[in-house]
């Protein structure tokens, strides 16, 4: 970005549109959404927000204004749109504050504001360049604010367990309670009392010094044999694991939010025959059914089965390689996409063909946006979304290829380099998602800085190419003619 550039920018985030977008932020952050919480708050956060973010990320990114609109419209829509957007969002935006951003199609309402952010450049770009300090005072804005989302009814949770005579009772929401008499081998339903209190410890009968307790928030039990001196892990299933638990148990409505998190809640112990201190533990964990610790000490997660008892085979399993990564998966496609067609209009393809490749462009990319929201809409209007980006693919795809096919032979460059550069960046972005859903990395949010800096490895070293080459320039070229003497 040049000076003028710079300026211009500059002017753009002091415009009297972007500072009053910038107050009505803050107001209604801080005050309105206190006084009156609801969609109209709500909505009008995200109005301000798509005001404000363009210019700020041109004069963070240093990039033209036309392509931080674009950037600022395609994270939004990423974001609200899918869960996996508003899962990384909220990754990444916790790194400053503890925060939760909730995928919320509706919000898309709200991106004709990007409309107000251009006539705001337009009008700044039309005035003499000139620095406006008031601009600095423009701080980094949550675009994609928190909304708030109705959830469907919840699913079954294990919420609380205790010992009842010789059987082992386990309370779970929605349903009949479920208890075992044979050390947690079978199930079956629970007529009787079932209002038990959860228990977030319990001793070995006859064993005081022997005790259990579960880890708060998490999927674990901890055990002491002295008496609570010392205590070391028992069974416990890792925080990323957990992550992916609790995306596997998401909700079944639109925005598919959690019902539940799988969290231990309470744990008994029973002592069973077999010897002196023979005993069970049984640990209710919410939606994840229960974990049986047997007498021979060996652990076992029994999820909830259609019989109305637990099995080791409904256990939901902690890896499972592509699975629950379909959101991830499009994104993957439809940043390498981007990528592609920017590269290919730097290869000279948009000055050859302007209306043609940029229809088809601009459709390829629709369509593919399409495929990426329609899974957390409604029906039909998922199968709507669906079979619209099926149909503006294939179009905009066709049309691509022809661009492409025709003009190659009249550019600079080809587009082969571009279409390597965004194969590369697919990958960069797809396969950290893949290897988490895989167990490797186990944290999501290590998967997300992955795919960050992966994906942008490849366009990052074509821009410093292309930045490199035009720096060089003809002046800059050393000449292999001889110079006579």
């Amino acid at each position: 970005m040049t000076t003028r550039s710079s300026d211009h920018t500059l002017a753009w985030l002091g415009h009297p549109v972007t500072v009053l977008a910038l107050a009505v932020l803050l107001l209604n952050d801080h005050v309105l959404k206190g006084l009156w919480p609801g969609p109209v708050t709500g909505k009008l956060s995200d109005v301000a927000g798509l005001v404000v973010a363009p210019p700020l990320a041109a004069l963070l990114l240093r990039c033209p204004a036309p392509a931080a609109i674009a950037l600022t419209g395609t994270l939004f829509t990423l974001v609200k749109a899918t869960a996996a957007g508003a899962e990384a969002a909220s990754w990444l935006w916790s790194l400053l504050i503890p925060s939760r951003v909730v995928a919320d199609p509706t919000d898309l309402i709200a991106l004709p504001a990007l409309g107000l952010a251009w006539l705001a450049w337009r009008r700044a770009a039309r005035r003499p360049p000139v620095r406006l300090p008031r601009a600095v005072l423009v701080v980094p804005v949550a675009v994609f604010a928190v909304t708030a989302t109705s959830a469907a009814p919840p699913a079954p949770s294990a919420v609380s367990v205790a010992v009842s005579g010789t059987a082992v009772v386990v309370d779970v929401t929605e349903v009949q309670a479920r208890a075992s008499t044979d050390g947690g081998a079978t199930w079956h339903p629970w007529t009787e009392n079932r209002t038990y209190a959860p228990q977030s410890s319990a001793c070995v009968p006859g064993e005081q010094a022997h005790c259990y307790r579960i880890r708060t928030g998490l999927l674990g039990v901890e055990e002491t044999a002295d008496g609570g001196s010392t205590w070391s892990t028992s069974w416990a299933v890792s925080s990323g694991r957990r992550h992916w638990l609790d995306r596997t148990y998401r909700n079944s409505d639109p925005q598919r939010l959690p019902t539940d998190l799988a969290a231990s809640r309470a744990l008994a112990v029973q002592a069973v025959p077999g010897g002196a201190g023979a005993h069970i533990v049984v640990v209710a964990n919410g939606p994840d059914g229960v974990a049986v610790r047997d007498a021979s000490g060996l652990w076992r997660r029994l999820g909830f089965a259609a019989d109305g008892g637990f099995s080791a085979r409904d256990a939901a399993p902690l890896i499972d390689p592509g699975e629950q990564i379909y959101d991830e998966l499009w994104i993957a496609v439809l940043i390498a996409v981007t990528v592609l067609l920017v590269g290919l209009a730097g290869d000279g393809f948009l000055e050859r063909a302007r209306a043609a490749f940029g229809i088809a462009g601009l459709l390829l990319w629709i369509g593919l946006l399409l495929f990426v929201g329609a899974p957390v809409l409604e029906w039909p209007f998922g199968l709507v979304a669906w079979l619209a980006g099926y149909l503006l693919v294939l179009a905009g795809g066709v049309g691509v290829l022809v661009v492409w096919a025709v003009h190659q032979k009249h550019t600079e460059r080809a587009g082969g380099r571009s279409a390597l550069v965004a194969l590369v960046t697919f990958a960069g972005v797809y396969l950290p998602f893949l290897g988490w859903s895989a167990g490797l990395p186990d944290t999501y949010g290590t998967a997300v800085l992955l795919a960050v800096i992966l994906g942008a490895a490849a366009p990052g070293w074509l821009i410093a190419r292309r930045i490199l080459q035009k720096g060089e320039g003809p002046a800059g070229r050393i000449s292999t003619t001889a110079t006579p003497e």
